[in-house]
């Protein structure tokens, strides 16, 4: 999915769809891996892959830190620059890219991107640019551990993110906000990033609490079904079933590995390979998501069954979630 400016947003079945062009959500998410990537499956191609798409954010970032996420397949840039999801994923990338093994010049490039770039998200009113952030600022204390300045910073967008948590949450209700829609795991995941930082139990718990909500609201009939993109589940009202995407099992193997290894409760492995199994055919329609021909997941399951275009989103969540999956195994 991958040419020689960036990632290509969307295919048609297993081939890449030039015309719609690319964005920085998908690159920032292959960046992301690209950083991950070479502690499992070295390549030197990787170092290529990693230059390209830092690159690629370098161009799609103003001065005052904004990003434009949508460029066509003339390389024009078809959008106004802004602060919103594909802020906060270019910079949680970019923060795994300084707490990576490249090179200082492009670890360098990544702090220029990642400084411009924070005062928007730990402004943002949107929750998952700030849990984005907190996912950014995670990988960065890695390489920075010592940083005070990023260390407040992780506890004031964490607070926000709590502070939402406890105004929504009710008897039957323990999420961020009055609706599950999508990337869901990504906020219990900030908490717990958060409480590794910050050391602050009342994350954990609310991290675990909310991640064991989302899990029980993804079940039907025993069987993992992520929840669908025709109409969500807003509070109250009945749960979408379909289209099921694989953003969210991909983030759920994500959150529920980073738990797991954090507090060693077996539910937590349960979630994981559940959705690792979702993946492979344990789904409502009893369909392979991955694509073992190719290596690449198609776009989701609708109620018809499979869409068998495999965009870059898809795969890229398997991928990330496979690897953090790796990382609970080795850790």
């Amino acid at each position: 999915m991958t040419d020689d400016n960036a990632v290509v947003q969307h295919a048609r079945f297993s081939v890449p769809y030039k015309r719609e062009g690319y964005a920085v959500d998908d690159s920032a998410r292959a960046l992301l891996f690209a950083a991950k990537a070479p502690r499992y499956w070295p390549d030197t191609r990787l170092g290529d892959l990693q230059r390209k798409l830092l690159t690629f954010l370098l161009t799609m970032q103003e001065e005052d830190g904004k990003f434009h996420n949508l460029m066509d397949f003339s390389h024009r840039i078809t959008d106004e620059a802004s602060v919103g999801d594909h802020l906060g994923r270019a910079l949680w990338a970019t923060g795994a890219v300084i707490s990576s093994n490249v090179p200082p010049g492009m670890k360098r490039s990544a702090r220029l991107l990642f400084d411009r770039a924070l005062p928007h998200a730990r402004t943002s009113p949107w929750l998952r640019t700030k849990a984005y952030a907190c996912l950014a600022l995670h990988e960065r204390l890695i390489e920075e551990p010592d940083d005070q300045n990023l260390r407040a910073t992780m506890s004031s967008v964490s607070t926000d993110i709590s502070k939402a948590y406890n105004a929504s949450k009710a008897s039957d209700w323990f999420w961020f906000e009055n609706i599950l829609s999508y990337d869901n795991p990504r906020l219990s995941q900030a908490m717990l990033r958060a409480y590794e930082i910050l050391a602050d139990r009342a994350l954990l718990g609310e991290a675990e609490e909310s991640l064991q909500f989302l899990y029980r609201s993804e079940l039907h009939d025993e069987t993992y079904a992520p929840i669908g993109n025709a109409g969500w589940y807003v509070r109250g009202k009945q749960k979408a079933l379909f289209d099921q995407q694989p953003i969210e099992p991909g983030a759920m193997m994500e959150a529920a590995a980073i738990a797991y290894r954090l507090t060693k409760h077996e539910i937590y492995q349960d979630m994981a390979k559940r959705a690792l199994f979702w993946f492979l055919g344990d789904n409502m329609k009893r369909v392979r998501v991955y694509d073992e021909a190719t290596g690449a997941c198609c776009d989701g399951i609708g109620e018809l069954g499979l869409n068998e275009n495999q965009g870059a989103e898809s795969t890229i969540a398997f991928l990330l979630g496979t690897c953090e999956l790796l990382t609970c195994v080795t850790a």
